[in-house]
């Protein structure tokens, strides 16, 4: 069949309007992939690493079967994770500066036991607590969901400490183009400075991003506060936090 001029023109302008109608998918192909590369590649490197010339640490034992133990220096930006024994149920953290240090655990039953000093509880306004969660849900959109566990307030109330949890149970694509075949979930303590009945996110510091089992409708972890496993003081030696009970979680 011969190809008259305006049948070719027409082909060409179908192949041009299906590159420009793919372009967009492209790209939102890549943004996912290169977000999630990011975010394994930030997972090797998220933890402080223990300190060679200190001499001090922490040690104990739980009563439930942990997967993280975490110790989050009360500068908000040095975070270690302990060495775990005894099937998760032993915990030492070593190569620690002085300093005084929140610990958190995650357990194998996903519920998160935590000493956080976040600051004073706070009385946020109705449309305050709205924009501090709009804040949230829009600062980190490859997440799909997200909640805010607990918070508090420092300097004379003008920032507010946030533990945050986010999930990702839609499909991710790795960098490779491959189908990750996992959900996503990251912990994180964030600042924010407070504007009128508004918020504005500073800074962030992430304690926990790891996979968990593919599917919709993936649940938030358990969490349950325990002022006794924060602001612990280590100077110079191993101090040994003996056998920690954790009480069962709401």
């Amino acid at each position: 069949m011969k190809t008259t001029p305006l049948i070719e023109s027409n082909r060409r302008a179908r192949a041009s309007w299906l590159r420009r109608l793919s372009r967009p998918l492209r790209i939102a192909g890549a943004l996912v992939g290169m977000a999630v590369g990011l975010a394994m590649a930030q997972t090797t490197n998220l933890y402080t690493k223990p300190h060679a010339d200190a001499s001090g640490g922490i040690t104990g034992h739980v009563d439930a079967e942990v997967t993280h133990a975490l110790a989050l220096e009360h500068d908000r930006v040095s975070c270690y994770k302990a060495e775990l024994s005894d099937g998760g149920k032993s915990f030492r953290f070593a190569g620690l500066p002085t300093g005084k240090y929140d610990l958190v655990f995650v357990t194998k039953s996903g519920i998160v036991y935590e000493g956080l000093a976040l600051g004073e509880d706070p009385k946020l306004s109705g449309v305050a607590m709205k924009h501090l969660e709009e804040r949230v849900n829009k600062a980190d959109t490859f997440f799909n969901k997200a909640k805010i566990v607990r918070f508090g307030t420092i300097n004379d109330g003008e920032t507010l400490v946030a533990l945050i949890e986010r999930g990702r149970d839609k499909q991710i694509l790795k960098q490779s183009g491959e189908v990750l075949n996992a959900n996503l979930r990251r912990l994180e303590v964030t600042d924010f400075e407070k504007a009128t009945d508004d918020w504005q996110m500073m800074t962030g510091r992430h304690l926990y991003r790891e996979e968990a089992p593919l599917g919709p409708g993936m649940d938030f972890f358990k969490h349950k506060y325990i002022p006794e496993i924060g602001n612990v003081r280590v100077i110079d030696s191993v101090k040994d936090l003996g056998t920690i009970s954790f009480s069962p979680a709401s």
